[in-house]
């Protein structure tokens, strides 16, 4: 009985940071490909920042992160681009945090700034 109790005590501690470092795990994948992205855009600079390259039907041909888990997009305009990956609700990446915090977004600008702040550093 005393055998039942320790495994559920040590159950109740070890699962909430097990999946809190597999959220980790994905997000810094996600990251990962954001840069990726960001390098090919930045070789494309002359074509405008073509995005060919990178999205094919809505996915991110360039990315190996799960796409439960995040939704990469790219927007480009005439002054730059944003990259972004949103944390999806399928299997709980959402509830993801940075520095105590959950967030909504993780975005990449050519301007250099990348937010939330707390993620990236």
């Amino acid at each position: 009985m005393i055998a039942v109790v320790i495994i559920g005590i040590l159950s109740g501690i070890a699962y909430p940071a097990y999946t809190g470092y597999v959220k980790e795990g994905h997000r810094k994948q996600v990251m990962a490909d954001m840069v990726k992205i960001q390098l090919y855009l930045e070789e494309h600079y002359n074509s405008g920042y073509s995005t060919a390259g990178v999205l094919s039907g809505g996915a991110c041909t360039l990315c190996s992160s799960d796409t439960d888990r995040y939704s990469v997009g790219v927007t480009v305009s005439s002054s730059g681009y944003t990259i972004t990956a949103t944390p999806q609700a399928n299997k709980g990446q959402n509830l993801d945090k940075c520095a105590g915090s959950t967030y909504a977004q993780l975005s990449l600008r050519s301007t250099g700034l990348a937010e939330p702040v707390t993620c990236w550093q």
